[in-house]
């Protein structure tokens, strides 16, 4: 058996050998000329590899997609800014809110904040003036402001809604401004916003990418409880209802995405040829 395989691989090379005998000159020139467009082709291919290696490009898509994770950093941010001005909130990182001290913040049936929630709400302003121009960059190139984190370009800010609730109690009072616990929880949204507003003027000139106003009013009237009780009209939990709530939702940075799948496409269309 050994020597019948000798025997076929002799013979195998004997043809190779009288194939190449027999290739004419421009036969061989056409070998070395194929050969040498594959290796211009691999090296395209191997140059745009580099580039999907070094730019990290699945990386920098999986950052387009996390914008969860940006406002996530943004709340945290928030939080401990304001744990340093001796203010503690609860932050819920999945809905995007962050949950003001409710104790003491609003008296029943009022929308003006108590003299302690409105040094709350000056905190509060202080902060979303040192916080939120880091997260509403529009291009790459933007220089975030001083002491900022270092964050995601590829989302950013969207809007940020001053969000106000109520307890259970309808609203009764003297006709005029409020009517029920919709009028009231919209007022003491209203209420934060101007109070925020009036601690620093940059807070009225935030934009987002779209020029729109950055900051935002809602009201929720008594839909939303702060904790899910039995007995909604015990006092401490009337308290807790009565808050403010601030709600922050992002958006795809469209500048800084354009840019970098601008880039991508000038790096597809030089290998473009070889997958057509």
């Amino acid at each position: 058996m050994a020597d019948l395989m000798v025997g076929v691989i002799f013979i195998f090379i004997i043809l190779l050998i009288g194939l190449a005998l027999h290739l004419q000159p421009e036969d061989v020139q056409r070998l070395r000329d194929r050969n040498a467009q594959l290796e211009a082709e691999n090296s395209r291919l191997q140059a745009f590899a580099r580039y999907v290696r070094d730019q990290q490009m699945n990386a920098l898509f999986a950052r387009i997609a996390a914008a969860n994770e940006t406002r996530a950093q943004m709340l945290a941010d928030m939080r401990s800014r304001l744990h340093v001005l001796g203010i503690e909130v609860m932050i819920d990182p999945t809905n995007g809110t962050l949950k003001l001290p409710a104790g003491g913040l609003f008296l029943a049936g009022q929308a003006e904040p108590t003299p302690q929630g409105r040094e709350t709400i000056r905190k509060l302003g202080e902060v979303l003036t040192a916080t939120l121009p880091c997260y509403t960059r529009v291009r790459s190139s933007d220089h975030p402001p001083a002491g900022c984190p270092e964050i995601n370009i590829y989302s950013t800010l969207s809007s940020a809604y001053i969000e106000g609730h109520t307890d259970v109690v309808p609203f009764v009072g003297p006709t005029g401004r409020f009517r029920d616990n919709w009028d009231l929880s919209a007022g003491r949204a209203i209420e934060t916003f101007k109070l925020l507003r009036e601690t620093d003027p940059l807070l009225r000139d935030l934009r987002n990418q779209d020029g729109d106003v950055l900051l935002g009013v809602s009201g929720y009237a008594e839909t939303r409880p702060a904790v899910h009780a039995e007995d909604r009209m015990k006092e401490a939990v009337r308290d807790l209802d009565r808050r403010i709530e601030i709600r922050l939702t992002m958006t795809a940075n469209e500048a800084a995405v354009r840019q970098a799948l601008e880039e991508l496409n000038r790096q597809l269309e030089v290998v473009n040829d070889l997958i057509r």
